[in-house]
């Protein structure tokens, strides 16, 4: 399996790999589990690990080695930051690592390689490529020209030669499957999951984050995301504008997550809230500290533009936790009834949803939601995967 998401810092893509190799192990699901990265094997036993570590890459501190191999996963962890930044590097980079892993994967062909990131190395075996979504076909501008230029072309090679494509969600499955024009059958659906401490946590739980961070429990709306154009964030930020405005909340609003592309107006928008007093900007937190943010707020506020999956929109559902996203998109297929969906290029239609949410949180009266499991676990995850490996090696026979 490709593990390049393991060597970088907590990300979504990061998470389900983590996710799909902890269980595919752990449930017995593959006869070899073999983790492969640019170009380089990782050692048999970090499986054993990766529950060690949520929020840091996987480096040669936070993991058992082979000779050697440690300080190869640190370098090539060192260097993408470097290689990123410089366009002949790139260039050279990704001439050479192509070369490298084909070498490297030769005497694997009979084994499956699934790349859980979008792209695939030269490899002569079966292969199996997570598509988690076409952000950069549908929405180029949302990402680097020379991003959207290399993954263009590489992830129509991966949806050209991969044996199987799985997406995390429906809707991005029948993308894939207009948008490059392959058959149906060799495109499966695989949702995601949350992690199992997202859960309800009453009001005493909180009471340590609620304190220091002077909040009140149910009392406050959460953006949980890169900070980025996608996600909607200055729709967001003129919604509570005008709600705060025409005085129809006290509640704050708390922003965490990461500066992404092109985010300067996103900055500036939640920077003049923070400076009125009404927002707190908390850039990344800790792991241990989400699931309880999620826990206490009023609502999560995650009316993306466009998702794959929308992880966020899960994790505070399973936290028992109203959400306010977007209709007819991936969230929307795992929606229960306490979310309210809206249309989230309109500023009313997302102002109205922050509006009505503290009607109903004051309804609640303090009682937690009767929250139903959306039957959403990473063991599925990696039941339904491993099924999508077994389908791909019946149609080798």
């Amino acid at each position: 399996m490709g593990a390049d998401p393991l060597l970088q810092s907590a990300t979504g893509i990061g998470t389900y790999t983590r996710n799909l190799v902890r269980h595919l192990k752990s449930e017995n699901l593959t006869e070899d589990l073999k983790l492969f990265a640019n170009g380089v094997f990782l050692p048999d036993d970090v499986h054993l690990h990766i529950g060690e570590w949520q929020d840091n890459p996987l480096t040669e501190s936070n993991v058992k080695k082979r000779p050697g191999s440690a300080q190869l996963i640190n370098s090539l962890a060192r260097l993408r930051p470097w290689f990123s930044k410089r366009r002949l590097a790139v260039n050279l980079f990704n001439k050479a690592v192509p070369l490298i892993e084909q070498v490297r994967l030769r005497p694997f062909r009979d084994y499956i390689f699934h790349s859980p990131n979008y792209l695939l190395p030269k490899f002569s075996g079966p292969s199996v490529v997570t598509i988690h979504d076409l952000s950069i076909q549908r929405y180029p501008d949302y990402h680097p020209p020379e991003r959207v230029k290399f993954l263009e072309a590489q992830i129509a090679a991966a949806a050209e030669g991969a044996t199987h494509l799985i997406t995390d969600s429906v809707c991005v499955r029948e993308e894939v499957i207009e948008y490059f024009g392959v058959d149906d059958s060799r495109v499966t659906s695989v949702p995601l999951a949350a992690d199992e401490q997202y859960r309800h946590r009453t009001e005493i739980e909180c009471r340590e984050i609620l304190t220091s961070l002077r909040l009140r429990y149910k009392r406050f709306y959460l953006f949980a995301s890169t900070i980025e154009p996608r996600k909607n964030l200055l729709r967001i930020c003129a919604a509570y504008k005008s709600l705060r405005a025409a005085g129809k909340t006290d509640w704050p609003i708390i922003f965490v997550g990461g500066p992404g592309w092109r985010s300067e107006a996103e900055h500036r928008e939640i920077r003049s809230l923070v400076d009125r007093g009404w927002a707190r900007y908390m850039g990344f937190v800790e792991s241990s500290t989400l699931p309880i943010l999620y826990s206490c707020a009023g609502a999560l506020v995650f009316p993306s533009i466009y998702e794959g999956f929308g992880l966020p929109a899960l994790e505070a559902r399973q936290s028992c936790t109203r959400v306010i996203t977007s209709q007819h998109s991936a969230m929307a297929e795992y929606a229960n009834e306490y979310d309210l969906l809206v249309d989230p290029l309109e500023v009313d239609s997302l102002k109205e949803a922050m509006e009505a949410v503290i009607g109903r949180v004051l309804e609640d009266n303090g009682q937690p939601l009767q929250c139903v499991g959306s039957g959403l676990s990473w063991q599925k995850t990696a039941r339904l995967t491993s099924e999508v490996y077994e389908k791909v090696l019946a149609t080798r026979t």
